[in-house]
């Protein structure tokens, strides 16, 4: 009764190479289905609403390496879910960045983040581990940088550093304890 297409169906680029296969409603993909990008060489695999990523599902590289698996609201990564790239990111995300509680690791697992986010950039309470071990700092950060009050431990456990930061930097009060109870600075 109208040109609408409804149920299981697929498009086609012009070249042949199919661009979308699941459901439809209204002309639209509207339910399961994949989306193929770049003629086939990346995809999308999960959930749509109204013709766009919508709820739980994954994109794949072309070597069929999933690079983000988790929730998707209009289009946009939203909700909880992993991104596999140069930083591994899992936790909440808004509109395509971390926000809220998450964690980040750097592609060779030399440094590691477990903490609050604000618009992809860490900003709260959180905890920077290093793979060598030689150190990890518990404090506060703004804007991606430590700021406010913050530990720096070190593994030979010989020094820490207690005090405040500023813009990522060693900045007003603090005190640095040596193993053996010296006080080096305060």
């Amino acid at each position: 009764k109208d040109d609408n297409c409804y149920g299981k169906g697929t498009l086609y680029y012009e070249n042949g190479n199919i661009n979308y296969e699941g459901d439809y409603e209204n002309s639209l993909a509207h339910g399961k289905g994949i989306q193929y990008y770049e003629n086939g060489k990346t995809w999308y695999e999960g959930e749509f609403e109204n013709g766009k990523l919508h709820g739980k599902g994954a994109l794949y590289n072309k070597d069929g390496d999933i690079t983000y698996e988790g929730e998707f609201e209009n289009g946009k990564l939203h909700g909880e879910g992993m991104f596999f790239g140069k930083k591994w990111l899992q936790g909440e995300f808004d509109k395509g960045e971390l926000h809220g509680e998450g964690y980040e690791y750097d592609q060779n697992g030399n440094k590691r983040y477990e903490g609050e986010f604000e618009h992809g950039k860490r900003h709260g309470k959180g905890i920077e581990y290093y793979k060598s071990g030689n150190k990890r700092y518990e404090g506060e950060f703004e804007h991606g940088k430590r700021h406010g009050k913050g530990i720096e431990y070190y593994k030979s456990g010989n020094k820490r550093y207690e005090g405040d930061y500023e813009n990522g930097k060693l900045h007003g009060k603090g005190i640095e304890y040596y193993k053996n109870g010296n006080k080096r600075y305060e």
